[in-house]
């Protein structure tokens, strides 16, 4: 089946025929055509969708504009008659109330919005488990409880997202991006390591280069503690994955493969920029082209006079002072 997406661009070739839209397509190719205020097409999707859609539409309808009184007023109305007896919404219901939980929490309605959240989490996880809305509404129950410094609520809704399924690829990713942020503050560097690994991956087959860089970034910063041929390769690592043993110590190295790869996301996408005084991106590929005996990356620093980030400076004056692999 074609994405929403792809079905606006058809439309605007011309070539989608709204009669073969199937029922649950309707309010997907609406919505997107409402946040690219495509309002031609979404007046003709009209007709076809129920009161209760239609009210989500124009809660996307508002989002656009930033009319927040539109937005609230259309998102309760939608949970309102998604509730109707008869013809009630079970999913659409439970993604109302998710938005109606964001949109509270935006206004300073923190302790309610979180009652929202949770209860949408709730609902999809019965009646649409593994979906998009599934995985959205864990991530923002996560960052809810991470607002209010809850990290172990956070973390404990992130493992609700596990990577053998039934959610999507980049669920599974921005889950675990997060979760590695998490750990690298509470210096939890063994599940971080693991963490960014897989986010890293899961973000590059979805499509998020820059959130991919996040992750190789997160990463490298603490596999180049120590790169050693004799350390497990991450997907071992990953695979092998089990809770530590009491008095059992984790050993931070990685693998100069991996340390590769990470460096080769992260290269891949550099538009060869070195503008900005704090440049922790720069520094981390710089150390690890040293580890991995690649000179081309330092050569090309060393003929820019326009770095202004004086560690990367220092950096670039002392090159015996960076680790070599072993």
């Amino acid at each position: 089946m074609d994405t929403s997406l792809e079905r606006v661009e058809q439309w605007r070739a011309n070539s989608l025929d709204i009669a073969e839209l199937g029922e649950d397509e309707r309010l997907a190719v609406a919505e997107h055509a409402a946040a690219e205020q495509e309002e031609e097409l979404v007046s003709t999707l009209v007709p076809l969708l129920s009161e209760a859609e239609l009210h989500f539409v124009n809660f996307r309808r508002a989002q656009v504009t930033n009319n927040a009184d539109a937005a609230s007023e259309s998102i309760r109305s939608c949970v309102k008659n998604c509730r109707k007896s008869g013809n009630r919404d079970h999913r659409l219901e439970a993604r109302a109330r998710m938005e109606w939980g964001l949109l509270r929490y935006s206004l300073g309605e923190k302790e309610e919005a979180g009652v929202d959240l949770k209860w949408a989490m709730e609902r999809l996880k019965v009646v649409d488990e593994g979906s998009a809305a599934h995985g959205v509404a864990l991530l923002n129950m996560a960052a809810w409880h991470e607002t209010r410094a809850e990290w172990m609520m956070a973390l404990a809704m992130h493992s609700e997202i596990s990577r053998h399924g039934p959610h999507l690829v980049e669920t599974v990713a921005l889950s675990r991006l997060a979760a590695s942020r998490l750990q690298m503050h509470l210096q939890d560097h063994e599940s971080a390591l693991r963490h960014s690994w897989v986010a890293l991956h899961g973000l590059s087959e979805a499509g998020l280069p820059g959130l991919a860089i996040e992750a190789a970034l997160i990463w490298l910063n603490l596999a180049l503690a120590d790169v050693n041929e004799k350390a497990p390769l991450m997907q071992t690592r990953v695979e092998e994955s089990s809770p530590r043993k009491v008095g059992q110590e984790f050993v931070l190295n990685s693998h100069p493969e991996d340390v590769a790869f990470a460096y080769d996301a992260i290269a891949d996408s550099w538009d060869g920029g070195v503008s900005g005084s704090d440049r922790p991106d720069l520094q981390l590929m710089l150390e690890a082209s040293r580890v991995l005996g690649r000179e081309e990356f330092e050569a090309q620093l060393m003929q820019t006079e326009d770095i202004t980030d004086t560690q990367l400076l220092q950096m670039l004056e002392h090159p015996a002072d960076q680790p070599e692999s072993s």
